[in-house]
């Protein structure tokens, strides 16, 4: 009787540890990935630029398995953040607009080779929590202020708090403005500085901008190291090297010698989960161009048109204007030559940008700190 006793118990008491909850408020967030993580649920490992753009993310989508201090998760976004030394680059932060290139992870195999990719480690550092309603944003904050005290204010946001848990190494950052918890272990981290989009640059004290900055960059790319700068004609109507803007196809593009070192990326809607934009990112020499879609089907690239273009740094490649205009010219001497040309141009007054409207798109020429012909946005 008792071995029937055991056995009939025996289901319930596997059931109830299958479904045992990872409590997020406990993590020392320095895990192996699978310790807080399994394949039974969708990953999605990769960039998403929005979200944070110096690390690799790890997103569990719509699992059941997170707690926060006793608040079930379930149904709520979780993104893991992971050290990459390959995203310490300025590129992916400049294209204007959100990059995402999330591949999901079926195996091990599969998750390995995303993080031998871009030379990530194997364990977390932060996380991410989406905080969809007022009720689950409201229950956080009570627990983190039970727990740690009443918070410090977020100068950047509306409602923003973070806690600087010092002996835990810890930061904590509730920002109920953009949805979402995110805790971050700061061992490998700047202790006087923080950014991201969401809490904008929160100074802990003591911190300098300038050199944290460039951590968070030290491998991006020197202009004067680039290499095969590619060679770009721009004509009198703003098109590059033939490819016409509003009319050239995305199979045309590819088919072009321009078409060197780009990587096509597909921009998604996360509420309809429809195809926003695609847009084709040469990283490397900051030169990127942008497609509408085709309505019937995004894939069709006969049907998709080039609809804009941005060349970030002229520096990184080699550019010539039919209109006579030359980098590193100076702001007044532009503006002389569009006189000239009787192209008229948005007053300009304080900024650092000219912007000439040439319908359907506009151009945008940009200036550097010294206020020289630096780079161009056309879309």
């Amino acid at each position: 009787m008792k071995k029937l006793s055991l056995l009939a118990i025996l289901p319930f008491v596997i059931s109830c540890r299958s479904q045992e909850k990872i409590d997020l408020a406990n993590l020392n967030l320095n895990e192996p990935i699978d310790q807080i993580s399994k394949y039974d649920d969708r990953l999605l490992i990769g960039v998403e630029t929005v979200e944070y753009p110096f690390s690799l993310l790890l997103e569990v989508e719509k699992s059941q398995r997170y707690s926060f201090d006793g608040i079930d998760l379930a149904g709520q976004r979780i993104i893991f953040q992971i050290n990459s030394e390959t995203l310490k680059t300025d590129s992916i932060t400049r294209l204007g607009g959100g990059h995402i290139d999330l591949k999901q992870a079926k195996t091990a195999s599969e998750l390995e080779e995303s993080l031998k990719r871009y030379a990530a480690d194997d364990k977390i550092y932060g996380v991410r929590i989406e905080l969809k309603t007022q009720q689950l944003k409201a229950s956080i904050l009570k627990k983190l202020e039970v727990k740690y005290g009443k918070g410090t204010k977020n100068p950047n946001t509306d409602n923003g708090l973070y806690w600087n848990l010092k002996p835990q190494n810890k930061f904590i950052l509730y920002a109920p403005d953009y949805d979402r918890l995110i805790i971050l272990n700061n061992t490998n981290l700047s202790k006087t500085c923080y950014w991201d989009i969401m809490n904008g640059l929160i100074d802990f004290g003591g911190c300098n901008n300038e050199k944290y900055m460039a951590d968070l960059l030290k491998n991006a790319t020197k202009p004067e190291d680039v290499r095969d700068k590619p060679t770009l004609k721009i004509d009198k109507n703003w098109n590059i090297n033939n490819l016409i803007v509003g009319k050239t196809t995305e199979e045309e593009f590819t088919k072009s010698p321009i078409n060197k070192r780009f990587e096509r990326v597909t921009e998604i809607d996360g509420t309809t989960g429809k195809t926003n934009e695609i847009y084709y990112q040469n990283t490397y020499h900051d030169f990127n161009l942008f497609f509408a879609v085709s309505k019937s089907d995004p894939e069709n690239q006969k049907e998709n048109t080039i609809n804009g273009y941005a060349i970030n740094d002229f520096r990184k490649v080699n550019i010539s204007f039919e209109n006579n205009l030359k980098p590193g010219l100076q702001f007044e001497e532009v503006l002389k030559l569009l006189d000239k040309l009787k192209i008229i141009y948005h007053p300009v007054d304080f900024a650092n940008y000219i912007e000439i409207k040439t319908p359907p798109y506009t151009v945008t020429l940009n200036f550097n700190e010294s206020m020289l012909l630096s780079g161009m946005f056309v879309k």
